[in-house]
């Protein structure tokens, strides 16, 4: 029987037991005043995984924090002077028509999240106090030990060991089976610790063989600050501008004679061609079911348009894609790579996943590489090196042209041997690598 894999302690469950840890400490140095329960809740509730989260929430706990105090301390005053102490219902229901009021003023200032700490503020002080009790400061003791929590979290959050930091190295990593796992998507973890590398100034970007309409999905969450690489390198993505940097199109001449060689045999292909900054991909009659669905699969997708017709003139394709037969694929594989060295394309044809015995075949510009892509993203940044992650074929040329590789257990036995290190399977050992390579600099070239 399988043992089950038992989830790691991150760095937020060991921050919020630091913040924890350091609000005893101050309750301790404060001679023990106030209570050091309100600031330890304030520093859980504030520790979140980026700094720029916890300086959010820390701005919302402190609105909320001001607020509840000053209404709670508006209650004791009025409790004290005008509600008998043997009447307990009647603090009750004002403590209660009290929690509207505050909700809604934080609707009012547009301070919605802050509506929670408001609240606990404000009961904190008005429900477990003592009557007897100087209700200024006992408010202010709530007030105080609430804020020691929030900023206490927050320093704890953005404190960082002084490290030495290689901004001049690009890292490149493959999406589909490196840094993504079978399921298409990258794990939590490594989307967070990624976010906070790229935050203290590393260069990391993605390569893939997929289109934005495709790779968006898979990359939301990860905060991606140089362009992708798409479609093998035929282009460069910027995700938060949502256009192409860099595009190498098939050259007039060479559409041609592939487009010859489909109408010849009677069969469609799907032409991929950028225009207007939107992917457009022009198809014509569907010869098999397999490309039928596909079409209907992807039409809906945003960042892609689909049209029946031709490519219209003035305007070259990105890249072309046949789904058809294993054997049909094959038979057009051989009769484009009689004239691709002169045509100045190339060919990958691979398995279609969902349709046994049905194969993709795609054509691109030789110059549409990851490799030449990855090139052309470091001159444009300006980094001095690059570092390729990767596991299959598709990965082989970028392993091979950088100055830093390695590949993913599990990987192609070619990939492997052309890595400098293999590293276990899975995009936390990817983005662990990526964190090493990053503060470790310019001495860890292997």
């Amino acid at each position: 029987m399988a043992v089950p894999k038992l989830p790691k302690v991150g760095m937020r469950m060991v921050k919020s037991a630091v913040a924890v840890f350091l609000c005893f400490v101050i309750h301790l140095l404060r001679g023990q005043e106030g209570s050091p329960f309100y600031s330890a809740i304030a520093a859980v509730l504030c520790m979140q995984p980026y700094v720029s989260g916890s300086v959010k929430v820390a701005l919302n706990r402190t609105i909320g924090t001001f607020l509840g105090g000053a209404a709670g301390m508006l209650i004791l005053l009025v409790e004290q002077r005008f509600f008998p102490p043997d009447w307990p219902i009647l603090r009750y229901l004002l403590i209660s028509v009290m929690i509207v009021v505050l909700i809604y003023i934080t609707v009012l200032i547009k301070k919605t999240p802050a509506s929670y700490i408001t609240c606990v503020v404000f009961m904190s002080i008005t429900v477990s106090h003592a009557m007897d009790v100087n209700p200024y400061l006992f408010a202010m003791n709530r007030v105080l030990d609430t804020l020691i929590g929030i900023f206490v979290s927050l320093g704890v959050n953005a404190f960082r060991l002084p490290r030495r930091r290689n901004r001049a190295l690009l890292f490149v990593t493959d999406l589909d089976g490196t840094l993504a796992g079978p399921d298409g998507k990258i794990p939590p973890a490594a989307v967070i610790h990624l976010n906070r590398l790229i935050g203290e100034g590393a260069q990391v970007t993605v390569s893939t063989g997929r289109t934005p309409a495709t790779f968006l999905p898979a990359l939301a969450g990860l905060r991606l600050k140089l362009p992708v690489i798409a479609m093998n390198g035929a282009a460069l993505y910027d995700m938060q501008a949502g256009s192409y940097l860099y595009c190498k199109a098939i050259p007039p001449a060479a559409y041609r004679r592939v487009a010859a060689v489909f109408e010849r045999r009677g069969l469609n292909l799907f032409v991929h061609a950028v225009i207007h900054d939107v992917l457009h991909v022009y198809y014509g009659r569907f010869t098999n079911p397999a490309e039928e669905e596909l079409y209907h699969a992807r039409r809906g997708l945003p960042q892609k348009q689909y049209v029946c017709g031709s490519l219209p003139e003035g305007h070259d394709p990105l890249y072309l894609l046949c789904v058809d037969t294993r054997a049909m694929a094959e038979a057009l594989r051989a009769e484009i790579a009689s004239f691709q060295e002169e045509a100045g394309i190339y060919t990958v044809l691979r398995p279609d996943g969902e349709h046994p015995g049905y194969a993709l075949l795609e054509i691109y510009a030789a110059s549409a590489t990851r490799p030449a892509a990855a090139e052309e993203l470091r001159q444009r940044i300006g980094a001095a090196q690059i570092a390729a992650f990767g596991d299959s074929e598709r990965d082989l040329g970028l392993l091979e042209a950088a100055d830093i590789s390695r590949a993913v257990a599990g990987a192609e036995e070619a990939v492997q041997e052309a890595a400098g290190r293999v590293l276990p399977a899975g995009g936390e050992a990817v983005v662990r690598e990526i964190g090493r390579l990053f503060h470790r600099g310019r001495r860890d070239t292997a």
